[in-house]
């Protein structure tokens, strides 16, 4: 039974693979809708940053560090958290 839903859902995937396809506009059209591209990663992270500065907590910064521990940033948000420590 399990192998039968993760082949329904495969099924699924494809059929939605399929249906969606980029516009020339970017946009992706799935069933006559357009949808908006995703966002662009390194700018939420930086937006997440400034509220983070924002904030200015000790927790905010670990959780900062936690989520993103590879980001050129972190060196920034360690300073910053032993300044408050």
């Amino acid at each position: 039974m399990p192998f039968l839903r993760l082949l329904s859902c495969l099924a699924a995937v494809s059929l939605a693979a399929i249906i969606s396809a980029p516009t020339a506009s970017g946009t992706t059209k799935a069933s006559g809708v357009d949808m908006q591209k995703p966002p662009d990663h390194e700018a939420a992270v930086r937006s997440e940053f400034e509220r983070v500065k924002a904030e200015n907590t000790v927790e905010a910064y670990e959780r900062f560090i936690r989520r993103h521990p590879d980001h050129p940033l972190v060196k920034e948000a360690a300073e910053a958290l032993a300044r408050l420590k």
